[in-house]
């Protein structure tokens, strides 16, 4: 099996050949990479490397790896060349790809780009949807014909094109106004007799999906009817565009990110080496409204500050409840908000997942509290304490998991984006409960404790 060399081997030796102005030994290492591969390269440098690199590199390598690289990579690039320079790129690149460039392009640097371009009608078309829509993430390269053409000149006409590997799955048909009328496999296209119209092998049951649908949804149905790729029409039923299960794993891998990063309050474009006064403007208003509900917290123990006062032993004990607890909401919010991204939990499945988290929270809170009033009782031998400590993790743990799906539901309810929110929201009220039960339990009892 070939060993192959890694990016950061690459880089090194790039790097050294530039230093000696050794230009044509670069353009042979970087042509010789995968795509991917030179993209990730790319990358790694800094703006004026990647400007000398891309003024050696020749167009049509350089517009190979734009298909792998993200949103900064794509800014990165076109910042880093003259407007000459990206035209030809562009011209080397589908039309989604030089949409997503153009994207990335200051408004006038855009329109100046896009008149130059001859593709200007099919991309300026693309560029008014928006980025996370069905019509944002499309492909325009698919391949449709009249539904009346026969067999014969539908291969014909493929043999003509030579459509991308990733782009020749299916053949749609269309009437004369451009609707979608059904799909063709490329296979029942091979085996149907030559003069056979399409109408006649054309699958009629075709999922397609709107130009304004979320990329989000899209990718959902992609998965749910194990499609390798889905056409995209408009309010009129007419066939814009495709989208491909290549297109999507991109879409779910972004989904991810975001869904990861919010949940902790953190911007989905933040990076290790984002500005220090971008990261700091990004998350510190989260970091704001964590600190009120610690406030919140500390108020509730001040409360009690005559029962910790008697018996210093509970202050050694808070955060075990309150860590508990916290542990269990986390767990349910974060399965809350996934699901709810994946469609399979909504506002109105309310009672039938508060049922269930309750009898969760319950059975898991018992289960921990008995484990921990022995534990309790080994090491003080206190029996009221052991039953404080019981009862306070069970019903902390319970009203945990119960948050962990109200709060999350309650956030999309109200527009809020729950991945954004849930787990601050979640944590913050499951402390005060969880210090309201056990020190409110310990008061009652103090008198047996102490």
């Amino acid at each position: 099996m070939n060993e192959e060399r890694s990016t950061d081997n690459v880089l090194a030796q790039l790097r050294d050949l530039a230093a000696t102005g050794e230009w044509s030994k670069s353009v042979a290492l970087l042509t010789a990479l995968h795509p991917a591969d030179l993209a990730e390269v790319a990358l790694d440098l800094d703006a004026a490397e990647l400007r000398d690199l891309l003024h050696h590199l020749p167009t049509d390598v350089t517009a190979h790896a734009l298909v792998f690289l993200d949103e900064d990579g794509l800014a990165a690039v076109a910042a880093a060349v003259d407007t000459s320079a990206l035209l030809a790129i562009l011209n080397e690149v589908p039309d989604e790809i030089a949409t997503d460039v153009l994207q990335q392009l200051a408004p006038e640097r855009q329109r100046d780009v896009l008149a130059a371009l001859d593709r200007e009608e099919h991309i300026a078309a693309l560029l008014e949807y928006p980025d996370e829509s069905a019509g944002g993430i499309m492909r325009s390269g698919f391949v449709s014909l009249n539904e009346t053409t026969p067999v014969e000149r539908a291969i014909e006409t493929l043999r003509r094109l030579r459509p991308p590997s990733d782009r020749a799955y299916y053949l749609y048909t269309v009437d004369d106004e451009g609707r979608l009328g059904g799909v063709v496999s490329v296979r029942d296209l091979i085996v149907a007799s030559p003069g056979t119209p399409l109408a006649e092998i054309a699958e009629r049951d075709v999922h397609a999906v709107g130009v304004d649908l979320d990329q989000e949804e899209v990718a959902r149905t992609l998965q749910r009817y194990n499609l390798l790729a889905i056409p995209v029409v408009d309010e009129d039923g007419r066939l814009v565009g495709a989208t491909t299960a290549d297109d999507v794993i991109d879409v779910l891998a972004e989904e991810a990110t975001e869904d990861m990063y919010r949940m902790v309050g953190l911007d989905e474009d933040e990076r290790v080496f984002s500005p220090v006064r971008t990261s700091v403007r990004r998350r510190l208003p989260w970091m704001l409204v964590n600190l009120v509900w610690a406030f919140g917290a500390a108020a509730i123990v001040s409360l009690f500050d005559g029962t910790l006062a008697r018996f210093t032993l509970l202050a050694a004990l808070m955060p075990v409840v309150a860590g508990q607890g916290g542990n269990a909401g986390a767990q349910t919010a974060t399965i809350a908000v996934r699901s709810i991204a994946l469609g399979d939990l909504d506002v109105r499945d309310v009672f039938r997942a508060t049922r269930k988290e309750i009898v969760v929270g319950v059975a898991n809170g018992v289960a921990i509290g008995i484990v921990a009033g022995a534990a309790v009782y080994a090491w003080d031998r206190n029996v009221a304490l052991s039953m404080v400590l019981a009862a306070a993790l069970a019903g902390s743990i319970a009203l945990a998991t119960l948050l962990g799906v109200i709060i999350p539901l309650g956030l999309k309810w109200r527009g809020v984006d729950p991945a954004l929110a849930a787990n601050i929201f979640v944590t913050g009220a499951t402390d005060i409960l969880s210090f309201v039960l056990f020190l409110g339990l310990a008061a009652l009892v103090i008198e047996r404790i102490a």
